[in-house]
């Protein structure tokens, strides 16, 4: 008897996480979301730090606005498809390669 309960939690464990790994697939709140977050995050680091200037803090700043934009256009049906997440994930991709780039140069703030 213990056994049988023991395999039955087991098994409700195991469809649960699945169902929950699909729906975060799914939701673009999951993994779009959180990079979005993080590009910000980087660029206000960056700028608090004086590894970014104004100007290319700016530009950047239009850039993530841009894909912001393009998301919401994406969305009017409700949900993004996996080949509009696939186009958000690499306009995410050059965003950070932007933002590394514009780090890593040499033009600073200086106080």
């Amino acid at each position: 008897m213990n056994k049988r309960i023991v395999a039955l939690l087991f098994t409700a464990m195991m469809l649960g996480s699945v169902a929950i790994c699909h729906a975060q697939e799914r939701d673009w709140h999951g993994g779009i979301r959180s990079r979005i977050n993080v590009e910000y995050e980087r660029i206000e680091r960056g700028i608090e730090r004086g590894s970014l200037t104004r100007p290319e803090a700016h530009r950047l700043r239009q850039e993530l606005d841009h894909i912001l934009n393009k998301i919401d256009r994406m969305k009017r049906d409700g949900y993004l498809d996996p080949r509009e997440r696939e186009i958000i994930n690499r306009d995410l991709d050059r965003l950070d390669r932007d933002i590394t780039i514009e780090k890593r140069n040499m033009n600073r703030r200086y106080y």
